[in-house]
């Protein structure tokens, strides 16, 4: 028995900072951020966008994407580091937000069976949400989870982290931020 990521989705915010500009400004050559570490853009978030708005716009996009029925998902797993409540996990904000938009068609609480839960710490949380969820699916081969990466790194003004940070870092190894992946174990 095999199982794997069977679609993927994102969603990046529409406001950015072209990085040229930013290392314009702090006297930074270009090059060195664009050529050596890959930033083109910085993403900015709205005054209305989070860490949930983030997950649930990509949440939404995979359902919308994939015509996923949320009766199908079992468990939704969030790596943040950008937590909007000290008591209640970001994921299930998010899974709100989407259960709202898809209420006519999927009727309430279409996300009722459905555990949520944030998996915190960086690029770690997404990680650890990807393995998790991957145990998940593997002891569960009828049951479908969701793993979503959304952050917001916010860095001091003229620091070494300030060109790093935003709503979109993609680092090569790992999409770290919206990318929402669905597992399903398939027979072989």
């Amino acid at each position: 028995m095999s199982f794997g990521i069977e679609a993927a989705s994102y969603y990046v915010p529409s406001l950015y900072l072209e990085i040229k500009d930013l290392a314009e400004k702090r006297g930074i050559e270009p090059a060195k951020l664009e050529k050596g570490l890959g930033l083109h853009k910085m993403g900015l978030s709205d005054v209305h966008e989070d860490a949930a708005t983030f997950a649930a716009e990509a949440l939404l996009r995979l359902i919308k994407d994939y015509s996923i029925a949320p009766k199908e998902i079992a468990r939704v797993y969030l790596g943040t580091e950008s937590a909007v409540d000290a008591a209640k996990p970001t994921a299930s904000y998010a899974v709100q937000m989407v259960e709202k938009v898809l209420e006519e068609e999927y009727g309430e609480r279409s996300f009722k069976n459905c555990d949520v839960l944030d998996m915190t710490f960086a690029c770690v949380g997404g990680v650890d949400a990807l393995h998790n969820a991957l145990d998940f699916v593997r002891v569960n081969p009828d049951k479908k989870a969701v793993v979503i990466a959304s952050d917001y790194a916010k860095y001091e003004l003229a620091s070494s982290g300030e060109y790093t940070q935003g709503g979109e870092q993609l680092p090569y190894w790992y999409l770290q931020t919206r990318i929402s992946l669905k597992l399903k174990i398939t027979g072989e």
